[in-house]
């Protein structure tokens, strides 16, 4: 009797297909509120590091700004947070804490690539080059 029920539930399975997600030739669906890419917005970040110190997976360093952007006055040390994405735990410390509001927040989660994933290239893109470039 417990061999015929194995058998049911077995054919069952098999006819009702693959239980797996087809990722990523089908985009898997995300929930709105989810915890994804973030990056600071240089236009409001001050570079008061307040992010890099509460951050738990020490996963934010503070570096100097390239020459070649405009930086705002209020940013008197040249200095932005860049998170490492392989590092970070996406617990949004950073985004809470900052009191500036500077952090621009996402539901992207596709963060593998062929670069170290991390947050210097959307930060930079926040400000101006000099020369208007």
């Amino acid at each position: 009797m417990a061999k015929l029920k194995l058998l049911g539930l077995s054919l069952r399975n098999f006819l009702k297909g693959p239980a797996t997600v087809e990722y990523p030739r089908v985009p898997a669906p995300v929930e709105p509120d989810y915890r994804g890419r973030h990056y600071a917005d240089l236009r409001k970040c001050t570079g008061c590091s307040v992010c890099a110190i509460e951050c738990p997976a020490n996963a934010i360093e503070m570096v100097e700004v390239p020459s070649g952007y405009e930086v705002p006055a209020s940013n008197r040390r040249r200095v932005y947070p860049l998170i490492d994405y392989g590092k970070c735990v996406f617990c949004y410390r950073c985004v809470a804490v900052c009191p500036f509001s500077a952090y621009v927040v996402s539901n992207e989660y596709k963060l593998a690539g062929p670069e170290k994933p991390d947050s210097g290239p959307l930060s930079l893109d926040t400000l101006s080059r000099v020369g208007g470039g």
